[in-house]
């Protein structure tokens, strides 16, 4: 277990610039989301618009806003969907040179803080997809917390895309 501790905090170093937690206090001035399609919320854990990119291999990666809203930290473990083999906590880094994804067990969210999952930081990587994923189509994602389970839709954008476009909705 200490091998494992050790390197989940070596990963998480390498993180810091790139998986950003950050206080909510100034986050509530933005209009309503929209809440069957781009937020998910439970326990004072809100998800906000996740998203991955259109693909016609076998592994996608899931980027995602996590608010944590409660008063005791959370831990993000990880995650399930209907549509792959397998969801997993990553993290980009570099091995030898190359762009690659760590398996995580967990990251932390101190409370009134919030974790983005955004390309070449974390992410949740869904393995053997049952199908090639579309842009526009969504597909369901139940993402898991120490605290408990938050099902969510996630939005199929372009395979280009480096963030959730917010077209077709206003905030």
């Amino acid at each position: 277990m200490p091998k494992l501790v050790t390197v989940l905090a070596a990963v998480l170093v390498g993180f810091a610039g790139v998986a950003i937690a950050h206080d909510v206090a100034g986050e509530h001035g933005r209009e309503e989301e929209d809440a069957h399609h781009h937020l998910a919320e439970a326990n004072g854990v809100r998800a906000l618009h996740a998203w991955t990119r259109a693909t016609d291999e076998k592994t996608a990666l899931v980027f995602v806003t996590i608010e944590n809203a409660s008063g005791a930290e959370i831990r993000l473990e990880g995650a399930e969907s209907g549509v792959a083999a397998r969801a997993e906590l990553v993290g980009f880094r570099l091995k030898d040179g190359e762009p690659d994804f760590a398996r995580l067990p967990f990251v932390p969210v101190k409370p009134g803080h919030v974790l983005i999952l955004q390309p070449r930081g974390l992410a949740i990587r869904l393995s053997d997809l049952d199908h090639p994923l579309a842009k526009g189509e969504e597909i369901e994602l139940e993402f898991h917390f120490d605290s408990g389970h938050l099902p969510m839709h996630v939005q199929v954008e372009a395979t280009d895309a480096a963030q959730h476009s917010h077209a077709g909705h206003q905030h």
